[in-house]
């Protein structure tokens, strides 16, 4: 019972240190205190905001990094034949909702299953080996992680994957249709990683399509339309569920006629103000062009000392590598294909020391959102190379029961930063 305490109280920690880093986080810290919004509408502007966002051309959100990936399901072709695509390598929000809610195995499943769909989206098709080493996962656990999801009857486009038109449907469209169904997906969300925010979002997506049978939502693919149309017109078909679909047109389509962000919220000239402040903000995070296979992230900025409040303190957009050739030879191109040792920590100690370079420390908390391991397995992994020195902020500020090693002096660590 005592360990298990002490893995919650670990996790509620990892994910309570990280979440406030996020986009999101950060735009409703400013709603609410230099506009002055409450708790809810702060919320509700800032995924309008990054709804928006996500549209603006050449803008690259934190999280979000662009590889190269095969453009044909074809085994033979997938190693020539690439294009690239982005996924969102780490959804800070998502992940530390699901990961505290269901455990590691399912974030890194649910992690997976999003990269699969987003390449899919973008004219390309994931290598699973690829996938695994991204995910720092071998070929095995990856197939573990997968199997679940299979056993289900959902269809995963990869390369050497089953077709769409095998009698599978995609994940969102057989969600929503067991939920129309049965009424209660807790189980199925509990196994597929899915937020109570994401399921939502799936519904909402239902109802457009019911309303405009032949539109087109950016989200989804046409085969994920088709598979969702065919789900509506099963609906439609039986007299139990058009209730439920009437409500949930009710429910979901009242907000889609808004603008991008419905600045109604706001007194007076603040709407334009923070529409003002938004341009500035995507203009700053713009301002640097990611290169494929880098990442923007959020960290503390390196002289925000070991009280720092995380409400109050520096955050800065750092640019992390996210996956380089020496990466690719330590995992699947290397000898031991099968092992992912060097390959974790080589890419712990690459983040830590760019963050550092960029006048930023990334926490334990961080480098285990960002790796999808415990914060206990990244310690690991560092006291294991002693002889390397890694800068995370425990080590330059002395934080922690166990500080790793005290290399620097906290305001030498800072200045040289």
């Amino acid at each position: 019972m005592g360990e298990i305490v002490r893995y919650q109280h670990s996790l509620q920690h990892t994910t309570s240190w990280v979440r406030p880093k996020s986009a999101r986080a950060l735009l409703v810290r400013t709603l609410r205190k230099e506009f002055d919004q409450s708790a809810f509408a702060a919320e509700e502007i800032a995924d309008e905001s990054l709804a928006w966002m996500s549209t603006v051309q050449g803008l690259t959100l934190p999280g979000s990094v662009s590889l190269s990936v095969p453009e044909t399901a074809s085994r033979r072709y997938a190693p020539v034949r690439r294009r690239l695509a982005t996924i969102t390598a780490v959804d800070v929000d998502e992940d530390a909702e699901i990961w505290q809610e269901y455990g590691l195995a399912v974030l890194q499943r649910r992690r997976l299953i999003r990269w699969l769909y987003e390449i899919y989206r973008q004219g390309g098709f994931a290598s699973l080996t690829e996938l695994a080493a991204w995910a720092n996962l071998t070929p095995t656990a990856l197939e573990h992680r997968l199997a679940p999801v299979r056993e289900l009857g959902i269809w995963l486009p990869h390369v050497g994957g089953p077709k769409s038109g095998d009698g599978l449907q995609a994940l969102d469209a057989w969600l929503v249709r067991r939920y129309l169904e049965f009424g209660d997906v807790s189980l199925e969300r509990s196994v597929l990683g899915v937020s109570e925010g994401s399921f939502r979002r799936m519904l909402r997506r239902l109802g457009q399509l019911i309303a405009d049978p032949q539109g087109h939502i950016p989200a989804y693919s046409d085969v994920e339309h088709d598979h969702l149309r065919q789900v509506a017109r099963w609906a439609d078909q039986h007299p139990r569920l058009r209730h439920q679909l009437a409500t949930l047109l009710d429910e979901w389509l009242t907000p889609l006629g808004k603008s991008p962000v419905d600045t109604s919220a706001f007194t007076g000239a603040e709407g334009q103000r923070y529409l003002r402040w938004l341009g500035e903000t995507v203009e700053d995070l713009g301002l640097r062009t990611l290169q494929e296979n880098e990442m923007a992230f959020f960290a503390l900025a390196a002289d925000q000392g070991a009280g720092a409040r995380l409400d109050s303190a520096r955050i800065l957009p750092v640019h992390l590598s996210y996956f380089t050739e020496q990466d690719a030879a330590a995992g699947y191109r290397g000898k031991s294909r099968r092992r992912v040792f060097e390959l974790k920590f080589g890419r712990i100690e690459r983040y830590a020391n760019e963050a550092w370079q960029q006048g930023a420390l990334l926490s334990l908390p961080d480098l285990s959102l960002l790796m999808g391991m415990h914060t206990a397995a990244i310690r690991r992994k560092i006291l294991a190379h002693e002889g390397r020195f890694v800068p995370t902020r425990g080590r330059i500020w002395h934080i922690g029961a166990r500080p790793l090693r005290r290399d620097l002096h906290p305001k030498k660590a800072a200045s040289q930063a």
